[in-house]
């Protein structure tokens, strides 16, 4: 291949991408490597990595460093780092290593990153300084060859492909092939529809017009594909445009298989929808309580009445008017048990449409149906909600919320004697948004479980009393129906917990 085509290709790829010699000093840093570290690649060239910007999981040594290691194994490697930036930035990235070899001679490594999350590894500037005086710096300079470049293109672990404005492949590296189970000459010329679906022909195709004509932005993401054997995959792509090299414009992708990442997310959402499930069937058994609480009343007072009225039919002592005050009763005992089946249907009943709602209103709702059982143990419950406080999202997911919370709070006060029973609910809003909270004495909660309240199966009632899915579908409802999230404090009075506060926090709703 001519040495213009591979060094285009080579400044193409949007990756971070260097390689070292076999002393394990740089010899190349190619421009979305230099603008992912920070560093011009005069600033690399002859250095070490491991003592300019490898970071890594603590204090490491140039032989415990897991890039260098496999260096002087003359093996490949491929995970997760942590890079530090010339501006002291640190960066997460996958690396992919892999030796490079001419003519059955190593001649070097090369090294393919990118960012996977930004996330802090440092808490303190002190940190940062001690491990910044660890770094050390070499100098010494050597050139590219176009060799190299043909080493780093055939040898690289990432998928890498030209694909001309006909659609058609013109060039394609061996990691590439190997992603899909084709030959190169079995692809050379071929559409690029070949290696996906028939669904997605039309779409893909009108993207690669517009990539061309400058009318769309290049594609970044995940991507269904076909294999040659008709297996399904997925694959991360990332695509750009060569239009000065000779025969272009071309648009170069890069791939790599994800498809076991995505499975893992589906096995991770069926999962999560059976806890759903299992969580609906736990709040029906709840619901039956509640009916069995507030039908308790009415159904003695039936019975009473019947008895009364049948009695007296007996004795001849039956008159009219008692007959009619007794029916009369029968009728509006009955229609109040009907309203409580009616709300007990309205609160499950399916609604996936957000909408702005009453924040008080909601509340009152929840706490109108586990009132009765509330009562009856002795529980006392105060609301203090600004009536005008409006939440954005699914009024009866939060209903199931709240309900959820005062049941937990419900079954703490039956480990104790705490006199009185109470639970507050208190909710207000800020700059930052509406927060909910629900509160109660009934000692709190051990701060060695607090951190693992909301995991899913973890629960702190006794066993065959919980199924721990409860907390953990309360934070799921929080933050994919509201945006928001939920946490959990003890109340403490003179260092001792006297009870539980669940935090909600909603955005806020303009």
């Amino acid at each position: 291949m001519p040495y213009s085509f591979l060094k285009t290709m080579y400044d193409s790829i949007r990756e971070g991408l260097y390689t070292f010699d076999n002393e394990g000093k740089i010899t190349h840093v190619h421009a979305a490597g230099q603008k992912l570290l920070g560093y011009d690649e005069a600033e690399l060239l002859g250095r070490i990595g491991h003592f300019v910007f490898h970071a890594h999981q603590g204090n490491q040594g140039l032989l415990q460093c897991p890039i260098y290691k496999a260096f002087l194994q003359n093996k490949p490697y491929e995970g997760e780092e942590i890079f530090l930036t010339k501006d002291g930035r640190w960066i997460d990235v996958y690396v992919r290593v892999n030796p490079l070899f001419e003519e059955g001679a190593k001649k070097g490594y090369s090294v393919l990153f990118w960012n996977v999350h930004a996330k802090s590894h440092c808490d303190t500037d002190e940190a940062m300084e001690a491990l910044k005086s660890r770094i050390f710096h070499e100098e010494s300079t050597q050139e590219a060859s176009e060799a190299f470049y043909e080493q780093i293109f055939e040898t690289a672990n990432l998928g890498i492909c030209l694909v001309d404005k006909e659609g058609r492949f013109a060039a394609l590296n061996p990691a590439y092939c190997k992603i899909y189970g084709y030959s190169e000459v079995e692809l050379i010329g071929k559409h690029f529809n070949l290696l996906f679906p028939a669904t997605l022909h039309l779409i893909t195709q009108a993207h690669h017009d517009t990539f061309f004509n400058h009318t769309a932005m290049a594609y970044t993401g995940e991507i269904e594909s076909l294999r040659k054997d008709g297996k399904q995959i997925y694959v991360y792509m990332t695509e750009g445009l060569l239009e000065e090299l000779i025969g272009g414009p071309y648009k170069i992708m890069t791939v790599f298989d994800v498809t076991a990442l995505v499975e893992a997310r589906r096995i991770q959402k069926e999962q999560e929808a059976m806890l759903v499930q299992q969580n609906k069937l736990a709040a029906m058994g709840e619901m039956i309580g509640h009916i069995a609480h507030q039908w308790r009343q009415p159904l003695n007072v039936l019975n009473l009445i019947t008895s009364d009225l049948k009695l007296k039919q007996e004795l001849g002592s039956l008159s009219d008017a008692k007959l009619l005050a007794g029916l009369d009763t029968i009728e509006a005992l009955s229609e109040q048990m009907s309203t409580t089946v009616n709300d007990f249907m309205n609160f499950y009943k399916p609604n996936k449409e957000k909408k702005a709602f009453s924040l008080y209103e909601s509340v009152l709702y929840a706490t109108t149906i586990a009132e009765v059982q509330l009562k009856n143990e002795g529980i006392s419950l105060a609301i203090n909600i600004d009536p005008t406080l409006n939440v954005y999202g699914l009024a009866n997911e939060l209903q199931q919320v709240i309900l959820n919370l005062l049941t937990n709070a419900k079954d703490a006060f039956r480990n104790t004697k705490i006199e009185p029973k109470q639970i507050c609910l208190v909710a207000w809003s800020n700059e930052e948004g509406v927060y909910l909270c629900v509160e109660d004495n009934a000692g709190g909660i051990e701060e060695s479980l607090l951190e693992r309240i909301f995991e899913p199966y973890f629960t702190t009632k006794e066993k065959m009393q919980g199924s721990g899915i409860g907390l953990y579908i309360c934070s799921m409802i929080l933050k994919e129906s509201f945006g928001g999230c939920i946490r959990v404090e003890n109340i403490t009075y003179e260092g001792s917990p006297i009870g539980a506060r669940f935090i909600m926090v909603f955005p806020n709703y303009e």
